[in-house]
C-alpha cells in the first residue's frame, strides 16, 4: 500500500509538470492568434487538478472557439467558465451571445442580466437582455425573401463577400487550391484569402446554377489576404487586404495582421494599387464602398476612438485627397460591431451589425439616405438573417435579389454564400421610396475616349435648380432623379465645345438605374479643325436663310459668343451642275450664313465666308458618277473651320469652373443662353424608360431675360412690391400645388419662362414680411420684385 501511494504521488507530480508547460505553450499560440493550434493544448490544460490552471484554460478555450465561430463549443466552454469562483463577468456576456446564436433567447436573457448585475456600468448587459426579449416578436413573421445556399460557389472552407463584377460575381475564399499551397493562416489553420470569380450558367440568372469559382489573376491576388472587393463600373476596384505577415504589436508584444484599403483602375495592363492615406499599422481599415461619383467612401475601422468594436466611417475625396474620416454617428454605429457596408444607388446603405436588435450574431441591416442623413437601420428579417452571423451582402439592380454571406448551420464550410430573391418588406418598402439614379458618360467626340474632370450641369426644370457634377476617371457621372421631370444635362470642359441633351423618365418605368439617352460628346477646339453644321438646308438655286436653318446657326452664334475663335464658314455643293455655277452658289450661301451670324451681334472680322462648290466632295460622287440622293446630300453641307484661337478680351459669362461638384445652384445665376441649345432632339436612340427627347416644337427652352421690361400677363398691378414665387418652363395653374396655397397669385412671361408672383404691397418692408410667410409655407426660393406701370423693373 505504501508503494502504491508513492507511485500515485509521483504520477500526480509528473502530470502537473506536464500541465504547466502545456498552458504556457497554449498561451503562446493564443497570443500569436493561432487559435486552431491553441485549442488542443488548452483542452489538455483544462483537465488540470490545479483550479487556477483549469480556470484559465477553460476561459481561454471558450475564447478560442468564439474567435473561430464555433458557437456550440463556445456556449459549452463559457458555461463551464461561469462555474468557477470569481469568474470574469465577461464570461456571462459571451455566454449570452452564444445562446442567442443558438436561439436560446430566454437563457441568453438570464446570462445578460447576470452580466449587467456584475458590471452595472456596462450598458451592453441590459441592451442585449432587452434584445433577447424583443426578438421573440419576430419569430413568427412571414419570410422576407426566398433564400438558398449558392451551391457551387461554396467549399468546405470560408467563402464570403460577394460583389457583382462584369457578367458574374467576385468572392473571397480561403480554400486551398492544391497541396502546393503552403501559406497557412494560423487563426483558422486554412489558407489566406484570395479573390475568385464565377458566372451564372444562364446569362444574368443568378438564382440558378453558378460556375465553379476560379482564382483571379495576380492583378487581384497577392501573398496574404485579398478581399472582399467592391467594384465601380467594372473599371475600378476598392479592396481590403493585408500586405505583410505581421505588422501590429499587441498587448503581448506580438505582431499580427491589420486590414488596409487599396484601390486601383482596372485595365489591360498592370494594375497600380493606391494606398488609402489613413491606412496604419495601429488598427484596421477595410470593407470600402463608394458612391457612384467615387467622391465619398464609407468603410470600417476599429480605431480606438470609435463607439464600439468597429464602426462605419465616411471620407470625401476633394481637392485631390481624402478628407479626415468622420464617424457615421449613433444612428448607424452601436456599442457592438458594424462591418461590411455596401452602397446601392447612392441612397441605400446595407451593413452588418451585432449591436442592433437582431436574431443573434451579425445581422444585415439597411438604412436610407434622406436629406443628407442616414435613417434608422432596418433589420432585413429572416430568412435573410438568422441567429448566426449574416453579413457581406450584394444587391442586384432589381433590388429584390442578390447574394449574402452566412455561417448558419447546414452550409458546406465555415462561411457560405447564399442567394436570395423575391425580397419583400422591409427591403422593397425602403427602396421604392427612394429616388431613381440616372448616369452617363462624357467622351471625346473624335477619339471616343472618356474625359475625366468634366463639369456636368443637370437642370431640374421642376425645381429650377442645377446640380453640379464632375466626371470620374472613366468619364462617368450620376445623379438622383424623379420620374416625369424634364432634365437638361450639359457637359463643359475648357478648350472643348460643350454638349448637352435632355430626357424625361417615364412615370411607369420600374428600372431603378437609368442611363442618359446617349453619351455626351465634347469636340476639342483646335486650329484648322473642321466642324459640320448639320441641318442647314436651302431652296433650289437659292441662298437665303430659311427658318429651319436658323437654329443650327444660332448654335454657332452661341459658340462664337462663348469661345474667342476666328472661323472660316464654308458652303459646299454636289457635282450635279457646272463648276462655275456651283462655285457662285456656294459662295452666296456662305456669305448669307455669315450675314445672318453678324446680325446676331458677332463681329464680322471674326468670320470669312468661303464657297468651295464641288471641289471638296466627301465621297466618290464626282461628275459622271451615278450616285444615290443620300450620297449627293452628304456633299451638300455647311462647315466651319477654326482659323485661330485668341485670348478673350472680356469675360461677361459665368465661368462653370467656379462651381464645385455636389453644389446645387439656382438656374438664374447662369447666363440666359447657357441651356438654350439643350432643348433640341438627342441624336442617338435612348434606352427603355427614357421618353423621346423634348424638341423645340413642344417645349420652350429656359432662356432668361433681364428683369426689366417684363410685362405681367395675368391680372393687373399698380406700382408696388410683389413676391416672386417660382418660375417654370411650362405654364401651371394658379392654384397648382407647387404654389403651396399662396393667394393673390398672378403670372408673367419672361423670355421663355412662366413666372408667378403674389401680393402687391406699397412698401418693400411689407413685401419682405410677405416673403417670410411664403418661405415658411415651403416656397424657399421666393424673392421680392418691384413693379412699375405693370412691369417688373427690379429684383431684391
Amino acid at each position: 500500500m505504501k508503494n502504491k501511494k508513492i507511485i500515485i504521488a509521483v504520477l500526480f507530480v509528473a502530470f502537473s509538470l506536464q500541465v504547466f508547460p502545456q498552458i504556457k505553450r497554449a498561451n503562446r499560440q493564443y497570443n500569436l492568434f493561432r487559435y486552431s493550434k491553441a485549442i488542443p493544448l488548452y483542452k489538455k490544460a483544462a483537465q488540470s487538478k490545479d483550479e487556477k490552471t483549469s480556470k484559465e484554460a477553460t476561459t481561454k478555450l471558450a475564447d478560442c472557439y468564439r474567435f473561430i465561430n464555433d458557437v456550440n463549443e463556445t456556449r459549452s466552454w463559457y458555461l463551464k467558465a461561469t462555474e468557477f469562483e470569481g469568474t470574469d463577468p465577461l464570461n456571462y456576456y459571451y455566454l449570452g451571445q452564444a445562446l442567442r446564436s443558438l436561439q436560446k433567447y430566454e437563457e441568453a436573457r438570464e446570462a445578460f442580466r447576470k452580466f449587467a448585475e456584475l458590471s452595472p456600468t456596462d450598458k451592453r448587459g441590459q441592451i442585449y437582455a432587452d434584445f433577447s426579449l424583443d426578438i421573440t416578436e419576430w419569430l413568427d413573421l412571414p419570410p422576407s425573401a426566398e433564400v438558398k445556399n449558392a451551391g457551387t460557389l461554396n467549399s468546405k472552407y470560408s467563402d464570403f463577400g460577394p460583389a457583382f463584377y462584369k457578367n458574374g460575381i467576385v468572392l473571397a475564399s480561403d480554400r486551398q487550391l492544391s497541396l502546393m499551397d503552403s501559406r497557412p493562416y494560423y487563426w483558422t489553420n486554412f489558407s489566406y484569402l484570395d479573390l475568385y470569380y464565377s458566372e451564372p450558367k444562364f446569362y444574368q440568372d443568378y438564382w440558378s446554377e453558378m460556375s465553379e469559382p476560379s482564382s483571379l489573376s495576380q492583378k487581384f491576388n497577392q501573398t496574404y489576404h485579398d478581399g472582399p472587393a467592391y467594384f465601380v463600373n467594372d473599371s475600378k476596384i476598392y479592396l481590403t487586404r493585408t500586405t505583410m505577415e505581421r505588422v501590429k504589436k499587441g498587448a503581448q508584444n506580438v505582431r499580427t495582421h491589420v486590414l488596409k484599403i487599396y484601390y486601383a483602375q482596372l485595365g489591360d495592363g498592370k494594375v497600380e494599387y493606391k494606398d488609402f492615406p489613413f491606412n496604419t499599422d495601429q488598427y484596421s481599415n477595410g470593407h470600402p464602398t463608394v458612391f457612384s461619383d467615387q467622391k465619398t467612401m464609407i468603410f470600417v475601422s476599429d480605431k480606438p476612438e470609435g463607439k464600439g468594436g468597429s464602426d462605419l466611417y465616411k471620407t470625401v475625396f476633394e481637392d485631390g485627397k481624402w478628407s479626415d474620416p468622420e464617424n457615421l454617428g449613433d444612428q448607424i454605429n452601436s456599442l457592438g460591431n458594424e462591418v461590411f457596408p455596401h452602397l446601392v444607388n447612392d441612397s441605400l446603405l446595407y451593413f452588418a451589425s451585432d449591436g442592433l436588435l437582431g436574431y443573434g450574431g451579425l445581422d444585415l441591416f439597411v438604412s436610407s439616405l434622406v436629406d443628407g442623413k442616414w435613417s434608422a437601420p432596418v433589420n432585413l428579417k429572416a430568412p435573410v438573417n438568422s441567429s448566426f452571423d449574416d453579413f457581406a451582402i450584394a444587391v442586384s439592380e432589381d433590388m429584390a435579389s442578390g447574394f449574402f454571406s452566412s455561417d448558419r448551420p447546414g452550409g458546406q464550410g465555415s462561411d457560405d454564400i447564399y442567394s436570395f430573391r423575391k425580397a419583400k418588406q422591409p427591403v422593397k418598402k425602403i427602396v421604392t421610396a427612394e429616388k431613381l439614379l440616372v448616369s452617363g458618360y462624357v467622351k471625346d467626340k473624335t477619339t471616343k475616349m472618356p474625359l475625366a474632370g468634366v463639369k456636368v450641369f443637370v437642370l431640374n426644370t421642376k425645381t429650377n435648380k442645377v446640380k453640379v457634377l464632375e466626371t470620374d476617371p472613366d468619364g462617368y457621372f450620376s445623379t438622383p432623379a424623379e420620374k416625369g421631370v424634364l432634365y437638361v444635362t450639359k457637359a463643359v470642359k475648357p478648350d472643348y465645345l460643350a454638349d448637352c441633351l435632355n430626357f424625361r423618365i417615364a412615370p411607369a418605368d420600374t428600372v431603378s438605374n437609368q442611363k442618359t439617352p446617349r453619351d455626351l460628346l465634347l469636340d476639342k477646339l483646335e486650329v484648322n479643325k473642321v466642324f459640320l453644321i448639320e441641318n442647314i438646308y436651302y431652296d433650289l438655286d437659292k441662298w437665303y436663310i430659311r427658318e429651319d436653318a436658323k437654329p443650327p446657326l444660332d448654335n454657332l452664334v452661341a459658340i462664337l459668343k462663348q469661345y474667342p475663335i476666328r472661323i472660316e464658314l464654308s458652303s459646299h455643293t454636289d457635282s450635279r451642275a457646272s463648276d462655275g455655277y456651283n462655285d457662285e452658289l456656294s459662295q452666296k450661301r456662305a456669305e448669307s450664313a455669315v450675314r445672318y451670324i453678324m446680325l446676331q451681334g458677332i463681329d464680322p472680322s471674326r468670320m470669312i465666308a468661303r464657297g468651295y462648290g464641288e471641289t471638296r466632295l466627301v465621297n466618290k460622287c464626282s461628275d459622271g458618277v451615278e450616285c444615290s440622293e443620300p450620297e449627293h446630300q452628304a456633299n451638300r453641307r455647311t462647315e466651319f473651320k477654326i482659323l485661330s484661337i485668341d485670348e478673350p478680351e472680356t469675360d461677361n459669362q459665368i465661368d462653370p469652373n467656379i462651381f464645385k461638384a455636389g453644389e446645387e445652384i439656382d438656374v438664374y445665376l447662369f447666363d440666359p443662353d447657357f441651356f438654350h441649345s439643350c432643348f433640341g432632339g438627342n441624336a442617338n436612340e435612348e434606352p427603355t424608360g427614357i421618353t423621346l427627347p423634348v424638341t423645340q416644337q413642344n417645349i420652350s427652352p429656359p432662356v432668361l431675360q433681364p428683369v426689366k421690361d417684363q410685362q405681367l400677363v395675368t391680372g393687373t398691378f399698380e406700382n408696388c412690391y410683389c413676391v416672386q414665387l417660382l418660375a417654370s418652363v411650362t405654364e401651371i395653374a394658379l392654384d397648382d400645388r407647387e404654389l403651396k396655397g399662396a393667394t393673390d397669385v398672378r403670372s408673367y412671361f419672361s423670355g421663355k419662362w412662366y413666372k408667378y408672383v403674389s401680393g402687391c404691397t406699397k412698401t418693400y418692408e411689407e413685401a419682405v414680411v410677405l416673403r417670410k410667410e411664403l418661405v415658411e409655407k415651403g416656397l424657399t426660393n421666393a424673392f421680392v420684385v418691384k413693379v412699375e406701370n405693370g412691369k417688373i423693373v427690379s429684383a431684391h
